[in-house]
């Protein structure tokens, strides 16, 4: 009996891959544990490896075809092979059986349609009326390949004509990660009621206090200490306080998670990725900072694992490295919120009725209002603040 390979669950967020490319072609035989496809997402680009020993009968789904999470994208049998790989093929077991009739590609037409089971499969799932297929290549044997050129024919009459290109323009199409990282957030904005408050944060006892310890962190820790692992640690603070901030909305049900694990954006020069920071309320700044550190490492080499991008509950975005203020961040579907952190500057601000130069930063938290109430957001935004204002106590958590 033949061997489903699928499109795996890499995580809560994930919910299709692209593939980017088949390392075996149909008839080879592979050894459990082998590499046969690699699976791009918005997130990380994973290897599939065999999961029995035999021979790869049939690839279901060409590179660059979007699969869905669970959706089978090959099959392997035995070594010696369960279905003739050249001419006429055997269905797979699970494959139904269609009658003769049924296969008519019109009523005039006085014989039946030659079509492999695997066409047939293939036509099932995306719903296309074998007659119209015979149809269109008459007197052919219908095979995978026909079925895949007549959903292309069809996708390309309902496209609206292009606009030429430019010779000013520079064109590209948008594909892998990038077309599904596009796709999952134009999801979210659409499925969260997102709504997104910001508070004020004087950062100048963190400022001061990271610049005492950076020296110690780096030489005994070997670490560069941000201010990162300070706002992770007082996301924790918050969520404490209100773990609906932590929660997801799962159909009719909100699930609670009860370990605090904080995704944390990555800008890879090429496209984002959100590596996750696991149970941050049960960590110190030192354990947090080396984790943000190698994760971020690991991101930019992409040698994330799928590990490394599961489970997050919520996310933190720090923009302010690369001098940005203020932004209304899109929720890392299916979290409930995100935190964005803005640049670190010295301004002028009031205290006790002078004007002092201060280091300032903008917080500016996501949320979605579906199952976060204003009140629950703002007072969750002000524990962090408070926290950040007052960092000793964060390395005492």
């Amino acid at each position: 009996m033949a061997a489903e390979i699928q499109m795996p669950n890499l995580g809560l967020s994930i919910a299709e891959g692209t593939i980017e490319k088949w390392l075996k072609k149909e008839g080879d035989v592979v050894e459990k544990g082998d590499i046969i496809v690699v699976i791009m997402t918005e997130k990380v680009t994973v290897e599939i490896p065999a999961e029995v020993s035999g021979r790869l009968l049939r690839i279901l789904h060409p590179a660059g075809a979007i699969v869905k999470v669970g959706e089978t994208i090959a099959l392997i049998g035995g070594a010696e092979g369960e279905a003739e790989m050249g001419g006429q093929t055997a269905a797979p077991p699970s494959s139904p059986a269609v009658s003769s009739s049924a296969l008519r590609p019109e009523p005039r037409e006085s014989r039946d349609v030659r079509i492999s089971p695997l066409a047939v499969k293939i036509a099932k799932e995306n719903g296309v009326d074998i007659r119209e297929v015979a149809a269109r290549f008459p007197g052919q044997k219908i095979g995978k390949k026909e079925i895949f050129d007549f959903i292309e024919s069809k996708k390309q009459k309902i496209q609206p004509p292009e606009i030429p290109s430019s010779p000013d323009e520079e064109v590209h199409p948008l594909t892998g990660p990038i077309r599904v990282m596009a796709e999952h957030m134009a999801a979210s904005a659409q499925t969260a009621a997102r709504v997104t408050t910001m508070a004020e944060v004087d950062m100048t006892d963190l400022v001061k206090l990271r610049a005492a310890l950076k020296e110690k962190f780096k030489k005994d820790y070997n670490v560069s200490l941000t201010f990162v692992p300070f706002v992770m640690k007082a996301m924790g603070e918050g969520i404490n306080a209100f773990p609906i901030l932590n929660a997801s909305l799962r159909k009719d049900e909100i699930v609670l998670h009860r370990a605090v694990h904080i995704g944390i954006a990555v800008d890879t020069g090429q496209n984002l990725l959100v590596p996750v920071v696991r149970d941050v309320n049960k960590k110190g700044i030192v354990d947090v900072s080396r984790e943000v550190q190698q994760l971020t490492g690991k991101a930019r080499k992409s040698a994330l694992s799928v590990q490394d991008i599961q489970g997050g509950t919520i996310t933190l975005t720090n923009a302010g490295v690369f001098g940005a203020l203020l932004a209304t961040p899109i929720i890392h579907q299916p979290q409930s919120a995100i935190l964005w952190m803005g640049k670190v500057m010295e301004m002028p601000v009031v205290r006790e009725g002078q004007i002092v130069i201060r280091s300032m930063m903008y917080l500016c938290l996501s949320y979605d209002h579906r199952i976060i109430m204003g009140a629950q957001a703002v007072q969750f935004l002000q524990i962090v603040k408070k926290n950040l204002e007052n960092p000793a106590l964060l390395l005492l958590a």
